[in-house]
């Protein structure tokens, strides 16, 4: 069952501040995660947190909570040093 996607306000200020490529990249990432958000591509993002999964395709991060309906992406992130984003 595919579910639906929620965002928080900050994950859609940033998707809309990304650069379109990374834009692309994010939302194919935001696909797949719908499709099987708990899939063997992604992980639990704590020990002590069962419900918080992470995923990452080509320097794009997701932090995201899987609920009966919805997955609801929390946190997104690049990280790319050489364009002035996050270092790894």
């Amino acid at each position: 069952m595919k579910r639906r996607v929620q965002f928080t306000e900050q994950v859609v200020r940033f998707r809309d501040y990304m650069p379109t490529a990374d834009r692309e990249k994010f939302l194919r990432l935001v696909d797949r995660i719908t499709a099987d958000p708990e899939g063997a591509d992604s992980h639990l993002a704590y020990r002590s947190d069962t419900v918080t999964r992470v995923a990452w395709e080509d320097r794009v991060m997701v932090h995201y909570v899987v609920t009966g309906f919805f997955v609801v992406v929390i946190e997104a992130d690049i990280y790319d040093a050489s364009r002035g984003f996050n270092e790894v």
